[in-house]
């Protein structure tokens, strides 16, 4: 009764006062339009809570996990629905923050969003307020639709070169044009060249059809790659913390990419506000969307005592679960001398290891502009700068993130 009420109160009220009106005065017209709004009342209201029961929604998202700034598709369908109701149908979408629309559409019960998601993270979508009203509006009924789409959203992806990230292989760090792990004595057949080492030709095939063709080779047991994405903050960052989450996901995304590309197995850790682990090492896509999931979810968080090791914590608890002579591929924000020498006395245990760094002090995105002051850790980094060189002697391999003008003519003195 009270939902009727709700619905139907304003035509009630009308209706009640006109009947009142034609009691007293008793003029013709006011009966007139006494029934009538009683009659619609009584058609209308039934119909419209009816069709509100009635209708069933379904939603679909083309793709459930994205790449930031993507474009994705949410589509949601109406069922149910009479086809000849004289009922108005509407539908408005409650997106969450972050979601950015680009174009709607409504056509034939189904409503087609276009958005686009300028943050990671995962977001729940499909809410929405269903409304119904009868032709004069003097009916409507709305109910609020969960979310019931689960979007995962990970950071963007970038080829390790533009991050200034060194390809590391089996053949000792060197930068190379294909895949290293391959086995040679198996070939598996031919394709056309491109840009490839002039050793991997296949004359006497290249001779039989007139233009150069490569040979390519059955893939071989090859190294895992340990990713290692340490979270953990010692001290307040010169950056806002959502920014440095951003930029570690981004490294560590990038180095997914390289790895599954590259057909090399590959496992993913998240040291942070909550250990994230991908438990498994493997190169096929069904693990690279689950890696990407976590770095979606993965939040960064402080720990300001100074003694604190937590990767290397975590390097000495889980060293029978890790593959021996796999590399490691370790994403921190700082790293002190002894923590670095830790690193190198575990070095019997990988392949190599390599070091992503992001040093205190500014640094920009790929492609920004860069800033004209002077960095408030010049000589940390001139440190990392000269340990840098030290360590590749030792198949160490250290990358600084983010380096401004100011740092680029440092390295290049």
């Amino acid at each position: 009764m009270r939902r009727i009420l709700r619905v139907a109160g304003r035509a009630i009220l009308i209706s009640s006062l006109a009947t009142v009106s034609w009691l007293i005065l008793g003029t013709r017209s006011l009966f007139y339009l006494a029934t009538l709004i009683t009659t619609y009342t009584a058609i209308m209201v039934p119909l419209v809570l009816r069709t509100s029961d009635r209708i069933s929604v379904v939603k679909r998202l083309r793709q459930a996990v994205v790449q930031m700034k993507s474009q994705d598709t949410l589509t949601i369908s109406l069922e149910g629905i009479p086809r000849r109701s004289p009922l108005s149908i509407q539908l408005e979408p409650l997106v969450p923050e972050y979601i950015i629309r680009e174009s709607s559409s409504w056509h034939d019960r189904t409503y087609v969003l276009q958005f686009h998601v300028n943050r990671r993270g995962v977001y729940d979508l499909g809410e929405c307020i269903l409304t119904v009203t009868d032709p004069l509006r003097l009916f409507r009924i709305s109910r609020r639709l969960i979310a019931d789409e689960k979007l995962t959203v990970f950071p963007t992806v970038l080829p390790l070169e533009k991050l200034r990230i060194s390809l590391t292989s089996p053949l000792d760090g060197q930068r190379v044009k294909f895949a290293p792990n391959y086995d040679v004595s198996q070939l598996a057949g031919v394709r056309p060249y491109e840009s490839d080492p002039m050793n991997r030709i296949h004359w006497k095939m290249s001779a039989h059809r007139g233009e150069l063709m490569v040979k390519e080779f059955a893939p071989s047991a090859s190294k895992t790659v340990v990713i290692l994405l340490n979270l953990t903050l010692r001290r307040e960052p010169s950056f806002t913390l959502e920014t440095f989450e951003d930029y570690m996901t981004m490294v560590g995304a990038s180095v997914l990419q390289y790895s599954y590309d590259h057909k090399l197995p590959f496992g993913l850790t998240v040291l942070g506000e909550e250990t994230l682990s991908s438990n498994s090492f493997s190169k096929d896509a069904t693990h690279l969307f689950a890696c990407y999931r976590l770095l979606a979810h993965a939040r960064a968080r402080m720990d300001r005592e100074p003694s604190s090791t937590v990767f290397l914590d975590y390097l000495r608890r889980e060293r029978l679960r890790i593959p021996a002579r796999s590399q490691l591929f370790l994403i921190q924000h700082e790293l002190k001398e002894e923590e670095i020498g830790a690193l190198l006395r575990m070095q019997g245990q990988f392949s190599r290891i390599s070091i992503c760094l992001f040093p205190y002090g500014s640094f920009l995105l790929y492609g920004e502009r860069a800033v004209p002051y002077f960095m408030p850790d010049i000589e940390q980094i001139a440190r990392l700068k000269k340990t840098q060189r030290i360590l590749r002697d030792a198949s160490v391999d250290l990358s600084i993130i983010g380096l401004n003008d100011t740092l680029a003519a440092l390295g290049e003195t």
